[in-house]
């Protein structure tokens, strides 16, 4: 049998059928931190790989609504990605269902959420068409799956607050009308279970189908998870971790990561940089500790409570790994473009170094547009993301008390 996605990263047929499967070495991308939702530098346990196979049999189905839920950054997005284009490659394998739709949205998919978006969005995936009405939607997706013996499978990622309650009672909702042809898989964080279950039970859905909660990586976890991505990075079939990162370094960035996957990889990617800039050869637990200080995980920011940290961490990582960069090292120290450029490219021949400069630059103009605060004082700035106008308006009113106390305080609000 040929090798698919599904088998490749969780080999279910292992847990679906008898068959065996070798996995075969893949191309290398160069990149080994990209948070790119690449299929060979996913890590997962037989547990896990239990789990996706017992989800991908409910799936097929037809008659499920289903969740994965996890911790901020833990992995979520990235597994729902794979799943989505696992199952739009070999879905057909474990059903019998003649056509299968597989559709994929998240909050960017819906600016302003209403019942009627959602079904014509549905309409104009499954049918290349919609209709005016919400109910005349839904009538012509009932009878395109009945007459086409078709499965909508719906994936919905990382809708939060308001959103994820309401689509989460649509999706109920559209599962009574198809019934028999629709599955849906939900994801968001632990802490939201309650808006999704909520959601669900205004149409009398009283809990999942079938959960997968994903774990924090295991030390040997992390350890591999870093093999795997030097193994591209390198183009090498094999890889000693040890011969970049001593066991020290390891461990003191997965213990500062908690167990997290993308803030183990920003710690040491930012410590690999950081041992390459002094000339070293191998990432030591000085190297980390050093670093965690410089472009710290958990920014501790003076005036804001630890869930505001961690928000606007989290809000941190998201941006492009050099834009995070030049964003974690304002929060160490004041600094211009010129010297933000020097500090993470250092010496560049000058055409070279004009192509990074302009690029900075662009970047720190264009923070006006992603809703920024920047509280400059004695010691550096805060870049302060994503906040609704209550927060803003504490955090303005927070700086506005310090400037009376030191003449050095300033609160600029792009």
């Amino acid at each position: 049998m040929s090798e698919n996605l599904l088998d490749r990263v969780f080999k279910i047929s292992q847990y679906i059928k008898d068959d065996e499967f070798d996995v075969q070495n893949q191309e290398f991308r160069r990149d080994p931190w990209t948070m790119d939702p690449l299929p060979d530098l996913y890590i997962s346990s037989d547990k896990l790989n239990n789990q996706v196979a017992h989800i991908i049999g409910i799936i097929s189905s037809g008659n499920s609504i289903n969740s994965i839920q996890g911790d901020i950054k833990s992995g979520k997005t990235y597994l729902m990605n794979l799943l989505k284009e696992g199952l739009k490659e070999s879905l057909w394998k474990y059903t019998e269902f003649d056509n299968i739709h597989v559709i994929f949205f998240t909050e960017e998919d819906f600016k302003e959420y209403t019942f009627t978006k959602y079904v014509e969005k549905l309409s104009e995936n499954v049918l290349n068409k919609f209709f005016t009405s919400k109910e005349m939607n839904t009538y012509e997706l009932q009878n395109y799956v009945k007459n086409t013996n078709s499965l909508i499978v719906v994936l919905l990622d990382d809708f939060k607050g308001d959103k994820l309650q309401h689509i989460s009672r649509d999706t109920a909702k559209i599962h009574k009308s198809l019934k028999g042809n629709f599955s849906a898989i939900i994801s968001f964080n632990v802490s939201d279970m309650h808006l999704s279950l909520s959601g669900l039970k205004e149409k009398e859905w009283d809990h999942f189908t079938y959960s997968i909660r994903i774990p924090e990586l295991s030390l040997v976890q992390a350890k591999e998870l870093i093999r795997t991505r030097m193994c591209y990075a390198l183009s090498k079939a094999s890889f000693r971790v040890t011969e970049v990162f001593t066991e020290d370094a390891i461990d003191r960035a997965w213990s500062t990561a908690k167990g997290n996957p993308w803030i183990l990889i920003s710690i040491l990617s930012n410590a690999y940089t950081y041992s390459l800039k002094k000339g070293s050869k191998t990432v030591k637990d000085v190297d980390v500790s050093e670093v965690i200080e410089l472009f710290s995980p958990s920014t501790v920011q003076d005036g804001l409570e630890d869930h505001d940290k961690f928000m606007i961490q989290q809000a941190l990582n998201n941006f492009p790994y050099r834009e995070r960069q030049v964003c974690e090292y304002l929060l160490h120290k004041n600094a211009t473009a010129k010297e933000i450029t020097i500090q993470l490219y250092g010496d560049l021949p000058p055409s070279e170094y004009r192509s990074k400069y302009m690029g900075t630059k662009s970047f720190l103009k264009r923070l006006k547009d992603k809703n920024v605060v920047l509280v400059v004082g004695q010691k550096g700035r805060s870049l302060l993301f994503g906040l609704n106008p209550k927060m803003k308006e504490r955090l303005t009113q927070v700086t506005r008390s310090q400037s009376k106390a030191s003449e050095e305080q300033e609160t600029i609000v792009y």
